[in-house]
Order: C-alpha cells, then sequence, then structure tokens
C-alpha cells in the first residue's frame, strides 16, 4: 500500500482531476506501481516523473 499525504497527495489529485473519472484509478495504480520501483523513500522529483508518465497513455487516450 503506498500512502502519500500532503503536498505530494496535492500534486497526485490534481493529475487526477484533468482525467475522466473513469481514467482515474488506471492512473493511480500507474503511479503507485513506479513509486514502488523507489521502495518507501523517493524524491518529489520521482513522484513528478511518475505522475507525468502515468498521464501519458491516458491524455492521449483522452483526446482522441
Amino acid at each position: 500500500m503506498l500512502a502519500l499525504k500532503g503536498h505530494r497527495l496535492a500534486i497526485v489529485m490534481a493529475a487526477a482531476d484533468t482525467l475522466p473519472v473513469e481514467k482515474r484509478p488506471v492512473f493511480l495504480d500507474r503511479v503507485a506501481a513506479r513509486l514502488r520501483l523507489h521502495g518507501f523513500r523517493f524524491a518529489d522529483a520521482d513522484l513528478d516523473d511518475a505522475v507525468r508518465q502515468a498521464l501519458q497513455g491516458l491524455i492521449q487516450g483522452t483526446a482522441a
């Protein structure tokens, strides 16, 4: 289980809000999977990369 709080949670939730409701669980799963690669300690840059990469296919799929 991955738990975020503070500004990190705000970053993820703001990104999730840009997606249709049905795509949000996929986005959150992708972010969590990428962060698990770093273990329990990850930098803000790692979170930013995980969010950006998780959004890539989902945003392209929304525009189509």
